[in-house]
């Protein structure tokens, strides 16, 4: 399983981080030390790109929900963009839907925190 994770730094202070290949069980902590990591650099505005994602596990979905809490606990944000339809479908059925802020795009995403 292999996982890619790359961050930019957008206007409005926003980080995006843009995830490629598979989270699961054996590289989740990736994501999550990433996002610590930025949490502890000050960015709690954040925003995850799945467009290159092709899996996630449960413990992928654990993790969102750690840097959604993490962020919001600093008055941040952590935003999703271009979920594939199996992954929104995920969404809707969990519930995740309601908690996380899921944007068309990244300028939506962006916008959004101005």
């Amino acid at each position: 399983m292999s996982l890619t994770i790359d961050c930019q730094q957008h206007e409005n202070g926003v980080t995006v981080i843009s995830v490629h290949g598979e989270i699961a069980f054996e590289n989740s902590d990736q994501l999550r030390e990433k996002i610590d990591q930025l949490c502890e650099q000050g960015c709690y505005r954040l925003v995850i790109d799945l467009i290159g994602l092709k899996y996630m596990s449960s413990a992928g979905m654990g993790v969102l929900v750690h840097g959604l809490k993490k962020t919001r606990a600093k008055e941040g944000d952590l935003r999703l963009i271009n979920l594939n339809d199996k992954m929104r479908r995920v969404f809707l059925i969990t519930q995740f839907t309601h908690h996380f802020v899921v944007c068309n795009n990244l300028e939506e995403a962006i916008a959004g925190f101005a």
